[in-house]
């Protein structure tokens, strides 16, 4: 990918530099307004890359390794065994009055009173293992392998290796005993334990887990209307150019852009320019009357995508009036963007505030920035929502997955390194 940046006096000069400079597919990667001195002249400085290759990447199949829990670096357990003589050395007396005298320091354990502990302790250590190897059924001293396992006589969930091993890849306790059971009746079902891969097993039972919708995958008969809500920062206006630029490269369908974001600098702009470049046309709404014209103008329109402003899950005020802009005969499927890189509680936080909402599909953005990916599988398991996008990067239109439920197991399961750029 080439980047260069230009500078200008104003947007539309900048514009003409940069088609002429890097062709009519740049992609305008930021704008924003510079000033020489406190009297000069405002100047655009613009900020544009071009990427020859317009193909989406092929995505490689990722290697299946065996088994094994992820490694956990082990934590050194504290020293044992210590004598009494250095615990009596490491105390801290305790404070004195002045007018105490000191107290005079015990006289050092002997030898023999040292061994005599030590024998103790032997026997009392070896009397409690000979009681829980009594208490323990035979069969559970037995370490199974992780197919068998799966099998319904295993050893209780709380010491289960699947479950272990599914914990390893961010899946919490609650959905990996789910997942162990499910597992159970997958090689239950295929009537032959151990023919497939551990892995593959595990991926089919996450498979049945989820649930997609692949809204974009053929044409629609009538408009659809589509609006991206979420907190700020979880990259909304870049997500809707890429569903644009996706549906416009492969069914050339006649797109309409509508943006209600006023509130956040030059984010009118930045659809601007994605427009300009696309050749859609775009309106700007600030209240809802405005937003039912701006439908109406785009009566024609295969497909209206709707930018909405990030607003934060913790203020009500906010979200109460992003509500007030859809009306439920609006016909406007709401998609929440949430970013799998936030921490699991604050995502469920975020779900329930925005849910004044009808909430049609989950979008997960900057899958790439996250070393696991059981995220999704926890979010998607206590709200039952479907998934309809994947966003792994900034590239417009490249960095945009519509996955089905085999996709994201192979993704939570395997390394997912593949989806990282540069």
């Amino acid at each position: 990918m080439q980047v260069k940046v230009f500078e200008a006096p104003d947007m539309a000069t900048g514009l003409k530099m940069v088609k002429e400079a890097l062709g009519p597919d740049a992609l305008i990667l930021s704008t924003r307004t510079i000033r020489n001195g406190i009297l000069g002249k405002p100047i655009m400085e613009i900020t544009a890359a071009v990427d020859a290759d317009w193909r989406q990447p092929e995505v490689r199949q990722p290697h299946l390794s065996p088994l094994r829990p992820p490694v956990r670096k082990k934590r050194i357990p504290p020293q044992a065994d210590i004598s009494y003589d250095e615990l009596w050395a490491r105390r801290e007396p305790a404070p004195q009055p002045s007018s105490t005298p000191p107290v005079a320091e015990p006289p050092p354990v002997s030898r023999e009173i040292q061994d005599e502990l030590t024998e103790l302790r032997s026997l009392v250590s070896g009397l409690s293992q000979r009681i829980s190897r009594l208490d323990t059924p035979v069969a559970a001293t037995v370490t199974p392998s992780p197919v068998q396992a799966c099998q319904p006589t295993v050893t209780p969930a709380a010491v289960d290796p699947v479950t272990e091993f599914l914990t390893g890849y961010g899946i919490n306790q609650e959905t990996a005993r789910v997942v162990a059971r499910f597992t159970r009746d997958t090689l239950e079902q295929a009537g032959a334990p151990g023919s497939d891969s551990p892995q593959a097993v595990l991926k089919t039972a996450i498979t049945r887990l989820f649930s997609t919708e692949q809204i974009l995958q053929r044409p629609r008969t009538g408009q659809y209307r589509l609006s991206l809500i979420g907190p700020t920062g979880v990259g909304k206006t870049t997500t809707l150019a890429k569903i644009a630029a996706h549906y416009l490269s492969r069914f050339n369908g006649r797109i309409g852009l509508i943006t209600i974001d006023t509130y956040r600098i030059a984010a009118v702009e930045q659809l601007k320019v994605y427009g300009e470049i696309m050749r859609l046309p775009l309106e700007v709404v600030i209240n809802p009357g405005e937003l039912e014209q701006a439908l109406q103008k785009f009566s024609e329109m295969d497909l209206i995508l709707i930018d909405t402003a990030g607003r934060n899950p913790r203020n009500n005020i906010d979200i109460q009036e992003l509500a007030s802009f859809f009306k439920p005969q609006l016909n406007i499927e709401h998609h929440l963007l949430l970013s799998a890189a936030t921490r699991e509680r604050e995502v469920e936080e975020t779900i329930r505030r925005f849910s004044v909402l009808p909430i049609s599909n989950f979008i997960f953005t900057k899958i790439d920035e996250c070393e696991q990916l059981g995220v999704l599988l926890n979010i998607h398991y206590k709200s039952d929502t479907p998934i309809s996008f994947l966003t792994n990067g900034q590239r417009v239109p490249e960095d945009l997955l519509m996955p089905s439920p085999a996709d994201i197991a192979d993704l939570i399961i395997n390394d997912h390194g593949n989806l990282h750029h540069g």
